[in-house]
């Protein structure tokens, strides 16, 4: 078996944006105040192009991430003028400091245009054909995708400039959550830039991972690259608790479902094969959302078969299996038979299962709640929070001030702070792990207080559960385990289109192209076929 470091770069967990504070940031010395800029340069990044001319997919994310990691403060003048202007050597400039100037300054724009005018650069696509560098914008706001981290769960990564109250930063998107960086999802349209270079990418080694590809160099993480690492990833400023009165429209109240509401079997009028989405498992049994979220199948002893459907989200683990209503978000928990499901709450931003509980964050992430596992009966425990995350270690959540985060005590309205902003978290067994804001490396929380371990890194996405905790390499896409030591990991397969972890010990695993699934059998890469549902 052969084992590999993940390319560290630097950092803790929350250390790269540790000193971010929810305060407004200074103007610094690359700013200016003027009513009007041009760009006269495109920088080092642009290679002394011409504002206005072709840009290739990765410069506008390498001049989105300059931006980051120089911590570029949003304008400090808002949305009126003068307003404040950008110039360094790496991106040119002078580039407005807000959302669309943003944009203008990555795309290598002559001049910062408006979410409106953007809209003359660039053309119309689906959200499915969404590449690194394209963007999502709506009349109020517009961010870069920078890519997708589960294409299946429809997940993804971004930049923006944002707000005064944070720099210029990455951050995690879900395109099926009510809401993408505080503007409604449905908002958002996405668009791609004229002048866009497609570069040529080399071709996948295997046709169907996540089976193992043979080695290559090129697809080898780089050598260990380490810095010097705070003794905590926390800031030194205290945050918002998340436990605070909630408003009372966001717990979640009894209503009887409509029939249409609740996922039902449909007979199909022709024998097809189904292109899957999400995964989740439960007691060795594994649950699959169809990829246009028209049905909800399960894989046991006696192959695949239709239980339900359509649906919004899925959701498996020690606390049952469940899904959500595509039309109004209410949430349902499956019966064990193909068709019985029953109404237990109503619509919230998201959902999670730690330990046997279920819990809920409400439409407007303003209170966490608990299922209280009879009828539609919730408690608050806790609130705000921008996200939440389950597993069998307990409920953690992030503030949605600073993205700071706390773990769940087990009674309403207990919580610590244990760490830092991180782009996401993934919960196994044990304890809950992270990936630092600018995805360069991976940490563990100890368990005590706020110290956490670099374990290992860069990576795009985290899933966890009794099997070990796994992160998908972000050049390769490959599926590596940890082993337990920093920096100790074993590619285990190929790219997936999304992968979970369940909480008897097993790691299932979709192809690219959805239309086929994989288990893990716990033996270096080797992976048992478990085929694709029908539509009869």
């Amino acid at each position: 078996m052969r084992t590999t470091s993940l390319r560290v770069l630097y950092g803790t967990l929350g250390a790269v944006l540790l000193a971010t504070t929810v305060a407004s940031e200074p103007v610094q010395a690359q700013t200016v105040q003027a009513g009007d800029r041009k760009a006269t340069g495109t920088g080092t990044i642009g290679r002394g192009a011409t504002p206005g001319g072709r840009v290739t997919r990765e410069q506008i994310i390498e001049r989105a991430q300059a931006w980051v990691a120089q911590r570029v403060p949003y304008s400090s003048n808002g949305l009126t003028s003068p307003y404040s202007w950008w110039s360094d050597e790496a991106t040119g400039g002078h580039y407005r400091q807000d959302c669309s100037g943003f944009v203008s300054m990555a795309w290598q724009l002559p001049y910062s245009r408006s979410t409106s005018t953007l809209r003359e650069v660039s053309s119309k696509i689906d959200t499915s054909e969404l590449k690194p560098g394209d963007i999502l914008n709506s009349d109020r706001h517009v961010l870069i995708f920078g890519g997708w981290t589960d294409r299946a769960g429809r997940e993804f990564t971004y930049y923006q400039q944002s707000s005064r109250k944070r720099p210029a930063n990455r951050a995690e998107g879900d395109l099926d959550d009510a809401t993408l960086s505080a503007h409604p999802t449905s908002s958002y349209e996405a668009r791609r830039y004229h002048q866009v270079i497609d570069t040529p990418t080399r071709p996948s080694d295997v046709s169907t991972p996540p089976a193992a590809p043979p080695p290559s160099p090129q697809r080898r993480p780089a050598p260990p690259t380490p810095r010097p690492l705070p003794r905590t990833p926390a800031p030194e400023r205290a945050a918002p608790h998340p436990a605070t009165r909630p408003t009372a429209e966001a717990k979640p109240t009894p209503s009887r479902p409509t029939a249409e509401a609740k996922p039902t079997p449909s007979r199909p009028t022709a024998r097809q094969a189904v292109r899957l989405g999400p995964l989740a498992a439960h007691h060795r049994r594994l649950y699959a959302l169809a990829e246009d979220r028209s049905g909800v199948y399960e894989r046991g002893d006696g192959g695949w078969r239709r239980i339900g459907g359509p649906a919004g989200r899925l959701y498996a683990g020690g606390a049952g299996v469940f899904a959500t209503n595509p039309k109004d978000g209410r949430i349902f928990k499956y019966g064990g038979t193909p068709g019985s499901w029953t109404w237990i709450g109503t619509s919230g931003a998201e959902f999670t299962i730690g330990g046997n509980t279920l819990y809920g964050l409400t439409p407007k992430r303003d209170a966490v709640l608990r299922w209280t596992g009879s009828g539609s009966h919730w408690t608050r425990i806790g609130g705000p929070a921008r996200h939440i995350h389950g597993g069998g270690a307990g409920l953690f959540a992030t503030d949605p001030g600073d993205g700071r985060v706390r773990k769940f005590l087990g009674r309403a309205g207990a919580w610590k702070q244990i760490g830092g902003m991180g782009l996401t978290f993934a919960v196994d067994g044990r304890t809950i792990h992270g990936i630092s804001p600018d995805g360069s490396a991976v940490y563990r929380w100890t368990g005590y207080g706020t110290t956490w371990v670099r374990v290992g890194g860069p990576a795009v996405r985290l899933y966890a559960g009794w099997a070990g905790v796994f992160a998908t390499n972000p050049k390769s896409g490959d599926l590596y385990r940890f082993d337990g030591s920093a920096d100790s990991w074993t590619r285990v397969g190929g790219p997936g289109a999304t992968f979970t972890a369940g909480a008897d010990g097993e790691l299932y695993g979709l192809s690219p192209d959805g239309r086929a699934v994989f288990r893990w059998t716990g033996r270096g890469s080797v992976w048992t076929p478990m085929g694709a549902p029908t539509s009869s």
